[in-house]
Formats: C-alpha cells, sequence, structure tokens
C-alpha cells in the first residue's frame, strides 16, 4: 500500500461515525417494537368503587354492571317466623283399612300395591257360605211373602162375597205383614255383610274401595281363609299429607291454627309448597319441652313423598305487628355487624350498622340505624361490598 492510500486521522474518524449511524438505524425498529409493546401492555384503571369519608361513591357504568337496584324502608305488618323440620306422613283422615265383614275365602284379587282406586271399586271376590246362607233365607222368606200376600188377597175377595169371616181376612193380612217385616229384615242382614241382595250368585261378596286414592298394601292371595278382623287391604289418598312438628315451648304462644307455612323438602329445597296449621297440641313433651304441631300440605302434583323430610316456616300470626323493615336482602354483614348501604346521592351510598328484630320470609325489622322513606340497596349488595370492603 503506498503513503497516499493510508487512512489519515479525519478519514478513519469519519468511517467511525458511518459504522454508528447505521447501527443506530438497525436498532431503531427494535426500539420502536418495544415501545409499542410496552404501550399494549399499559391496563386502564378498573371502574370500581371509592370509599372516602364514610361514603361509597362509584360510577353509572359499574351501578348497571353490579345491578345495583334499592328499595324504600317502610312501615308494614310483619310476622316471626318459626323454623322447625319434620317428616310427611299420610293424612290419618285419609286412608282406608279394607277387610272382609265375614268369613271367607278369597276368589280372586283385582288390585296390586300402586293401584290407583275410585270410591266403589273392586279390590277382591270372596266366596262366604255365611252370606249364601243369608241370601238363600231372602229368597225362602220372599217365596212365604209371597204366599201370604196372595192368601190376603183371597181371604178379602171372599170376605166381600161374605164367605168368609172378617176375622180371618184380618189374620191373612197380619201374616202378610209379618212375612214382609222377616223379607225386610233378611235383606238388611245381608246388605250389612257385604252382600247383594238380587242375584243368583249366591255366597259370592266383593270387597270394594271406601276412598279414592293409591293401594299401599295388599295384605291376601287368592284362596286365602279371611276372618271378618283382617285387614286385606290399606288405600292412602297422598293428594294432602301431613307434617308432625316439634315446636318449643317459647315458640307456641304466637302460633295460630291456620298460619301459613311453607314447606321445603330437604332433598329439593327449590320445591316450594304452602301449607296450614291444622293442628297444635295442648300437651309438652315432658323431655323436650315441645309440643305437636300438625300442618296439612297439598300434594296434588306428587311432588312429594311420605317419609320425606322437610323443613318449614311457620309464620307466627301471634305476633305480627307494625314496624319499619326491609327486604332481607339489604342486610349484610360487615365485620360481623348486620350492615345495611343507604343512599344519600345518586350512585352513592353510606354503609350503616343496624339493629334487627322480627323477620319474616320476606323482610326483616329494623328497630335502630334507618329512617323510614330512606333507600336502602337490595340488589347488587354483595358486589358493592366484595369491591369495597377488600
Amino acid at each position: 500500500m503506498s503513503t497516499d492510500d493510508r487512512p489519515t486521522p479525519s478519514s478513519g474518524l469519519r468511517l467511525r461515525r458511518l459504522a454508528l449511524a447505521s447501527c443506530f438505524a438497525l436498532l431503531a425498529p427494535i426500539a420502536g417494537c418495544e415501545d409499542e409493546e410496552a404501550d399494549e401492555g399499559t391496563e386502564e384503571p378498573r371502574d370500581v368503587p371509592t370509599y372516602t369519608d364514610g361514603v361509597i361513591r362509584f360510577s353509572a357504568a359499574f351501578s348497571e354492571n353490579a345491578g345495583i337496584k334499592t328499595a324504600e324502608a317502610v312501615m308494614t305488618e310483619i310476622s316471626p317466623v318459626v323454623y322447625v323440620t319434620g317428616t310427611l306422613e299420610l293424612n290419618e283422615l285419609r286412608i282406608a283399612a279394607v277387610g272382609s265383614r265375614i268369613s271367607g275365602r278369597v276368589r280372586q284379587v283385582h288390585v296390586i300395591e300402586g293401584s290407583e282406586v275410585k270410591i266403589g271399586d273392586q279390590l277382591a271376590t270372596l266366596d262366604s257360605a255365611e252370606l249364601g246362607e243369608a241370601q238363600a233365607e231372602i229368597l225362602a222368606i220372599a217365596a212365604r211373602a209371597r204366599v201370604a200376600d196372595t192368601d190376603e188377597g183371597r181371604k178379602k175377595l171372599l170376605m166381600s162375597q161374605g164367605i168368609a169371616s172378617k176375622r180371618a181376612a184380618e189374620l191373612a193380612a197380619q201374616a202378610s205383614k209379618v212375612a214382609d217385616a222377616e223379607l225386610m229384615a233378611a235383606r238388611q242382614r245381608v246388605k250389612a255383610l257385604g252382600g247383594k241382595v238380587k242375584g243368583k250368585d249366591l255366597g259370592t261378596m266383593s270387597m270394594i274401595s271406601p276412598i279414592e286414592g293409591e293401594v299401599i298394601a295388599v295384605h291376601v292371595s287368592r284362596g286365602q281363609a279371611v276372618l271378618p278382623s283382617y285387614t286385606a287391604f290399606t288405600i292412602g289418598d297422598y293428594d294432602q299429607l301431613w307434617v308432625r312438628l316439634a315446636v318449643f315451648e317459647r315458640d307456641l304462644t304466637n302460633l295460630r291454627e291456620g298460619d301459613e307455612v311453607e314447606i321445603r323438602p330437604v332433598a329439593t329445597p327449590e320445591v316450594k309448597l304452602v301449607g296450614q296449621v291444622a293442628y297444635i297440641s295442648r300437651m309438652l313433651d315432658a323431655q323436650t319441652r315441645a309440643a305437636e304441631v300438625r300442618v296439612v300440605v297439598p300434594n296434588e302434583e306428587g311432588t312429594l313423598r311420605v317419609g320425606q323430610g322437610v323443613t318449614a316456616g311457620i309464620e307466627a300470626s301471634g305476633a305480627r305487628h307494625r314496624a319499619l323493615a326491609v327486604p332481607r336482602s339489604a342486610i349484610v354483614q360487615v365485620d360481623g355487624k348486620p350492615t345495611v348501604f343507604v343512599a344519600t346521592e345518586d350512585n352513592a351510598f353510606t354503609p350503616r350498622p343496624v339493629t334487627t328484630g322480627t323477620q319474616d320470609p320476606e323482610l326483616i325489622e329494623i328497630l335502630e340505624g334507618v329512617e323510614a322513606g330512606e333507600r336502602v340497596v337490595t340488589e347488587g349488595v354483595f358486589a358493592l361490598k366484595s369491591e369495597t370492603f377488600r
């Protein structure tokens, strides 16, 4: 290399500057990408309530998303609710035990367990010698009565012709009346035995259902001998059930017959039925200090089963009174104290501890903390609490 071709200090400086410029040009897009990624990763601030100077404030958007709704605290009638558990039973007034009125032998059984029956439906057919004798006696007495009636008519005709005496006609009439009375008695005896007065099939009777319902149990089979004391069938009506509840002494004074009761099965608490108190025992159990309260529950839909466990909420009308109340959904626990959120302005609420009293299924009495006419949050309460008191 010649002396003229060697780089001078100034030209070397220019070369280093060009190299640095090229590096910056190459790194610039990368830095730009990093800045864009940083911008994209920046989150917008969350729309949450603020709690300042004892007042919770939030935006209209938060109110809509949380479903915030309010209601006024009002003076109204309120009844305490007594909560107890019980078991469903058959209504004892709607159970029938069916048997034979006389001794006999089962010819045929017409139903099985679970069969639906109506009043007068045939359950079984029996053969009975006792019934056959009673029915045969009707035939014999009926024949004698016909002869007596004929003799009475003939004696009356002869008396009118002067051939028979008046005394003979009177005796014939008396004999006819006696035969008619005996025939009536024989027929009543057959009816009492459960047989048919007319018909040629002597000694055969039917056991029939006295109520409408379902066959719960069948205790006989074909060919079995039965006695009048034997229960052949049990029939129950499931359209109306009983619940026997044990209510403690302290709650009994406020209960009245006819009080409304909300019944929910333990297995399916979403099912709700409404019954009424039908009976309140006047005797307390010496051990539990509780008395029996019987509730009648409708079951036309057949959703309830005998033996099923239920929870019952009895509205104690004896303690009904006017009070300041809010919906039960307005009450929330804050620091272990019952609290409501009271409206101070649009989308601004103050958490306020309250003293509660009587509760019914929908309302709760407010003894202290809220005035009549003030609005409290009834829906979205837990969302408001969780966002405010983190």
